[in-house]
């Protein structure tokens, strides 16, 4: 039996994506398409079943889809793979994030829910699955990336390793083998990637040691971050970033901890205020005037931190 989705759902189809076989084989659908395998191991952990409960869902699978998996590996077969249930990449990227959510297959919510601006060609399904596969296998891809710092497009060659939101787009950490001038681990924007190709064959572009996220400086330092309410603002404006964050009445500054590569992300979503002094002359000298909210007052440290 398969399940179509689609934005208007009977209550007979509601009733049948509640059946628990049915949200067993979406998680098998599910792991194969964006992680590449999946077992028995998974299956237990995933709903508590026994291993022969586990074998009866694979092999259900196997029968409605015998073209998606390995009979004995249990892995993707690329080539003829026909999704059971055509999921959303950023409802994908959500549940690899915070795990399998049957509701979020089917589409089922406890309150009315619907999400504002959402772009619906944003993000391509093959693409990103590509590159989740990557991160599970370990292994890199090929593609074009769209920078927004370069105009230079050029076929990459990179390894991703975890995938990241900030609250408003699905990015994902890598490691850039095409950068010659030292700074191979990148953020990315899945939206930003184009021709993207799995290397998951070759024994060259599997992930080498110093490409592990272990090795990630900027990933493994946590930065401390000092900020004030901007000089710049209204009381007006105060009283509102004040609500907006959670700083009480009395206090005009916030303190958070940060991943270093996250620092100008932060810096581009909370408007703060990072400048440095010969910065803010020169600003100042041309008469840019740009809103902030924050000042990051400790931005010695931190950059002394960074460079360290």
């Amino acid at each position: 039996m398969e399940i179509f989705m689609g934005n208007n759902r009977s209550k007979d189809n509601v009733t049948v994506a509640s059946s628990s076989i049915n949200t067993r084989l979406a998680y098998v659908d599910f792991k194969l398409f964006f992680t590449g395998r999946v077992n028995r191991t998974d299956l237990k952990n995933a709903f508590g079943i026994a291993e022969a409960s586990a074998s009866r869902v694979l092999t259900e699978y196997s029968r409605q889809r015998p073209n998606n998996k390995t009979q004995k590996a249990n892995t993707i077969i690329r080539s003829s793979f026909e999704a059971l249930n055509p999921m959303d990449a950023d409802i994908a990227l959500d549940m690899l994030a915070n795990g399998f959510n049957s509701n979020k297959v089917f589409g089922i919510t406890e309150l009315a829910f619907e999400k504002i601006g959402r772009i619906p060609s944003q993000l391509n399904v093959y693409d990103v699955a590509m590159i989740t596969r990557a991160i599970s296998g370990k292994y890199s891809i090929t593609c074009n990336y769209l920078s927004e710092n370069s105009s230079n497009h050029r076929r990459r060659v990179i390894v991703p390793l975890a995938i990241m939101h900030d609250g408003t787009s699905w990015m994902f950490r890598g490691y850039d083998r095409s950068d010659t001038n030292g700074r191979n681990f990148k953020n990315f924007h899945f939206a930003r990637v184009r021709n993207v190709v799995e290397e998951y064959q070759p024994k060259d572009m599997k992930q080498l040691e110093h490409e592990d996220l272990s090795q990630d400086k900027l990933w493994n330092l946590r930065l401390p971050l000092v900020l004030n309410l901007h000089a710049s603002l209204s009381e007006e404006s105060r009283r509102k970033v004040r609500a907006d964050f959670g700083i009480p009445e009395d206090r005009d500054d916030l303190f958070a901890t940060e991943r270093a590569a996250f620092r100008w992300i932060l810096e581009k979503k909370w408007y703060i205020d990072a400048r440095s002094n010969s910065q803010k002359i020169e600003d100042s000298k041309n008469g840019a005037n740009r809103f902030y909210k924050f000042e990051l007052t400790n931005l010695n440290m931190i950059e002394q931190m960074e460079r360290a």
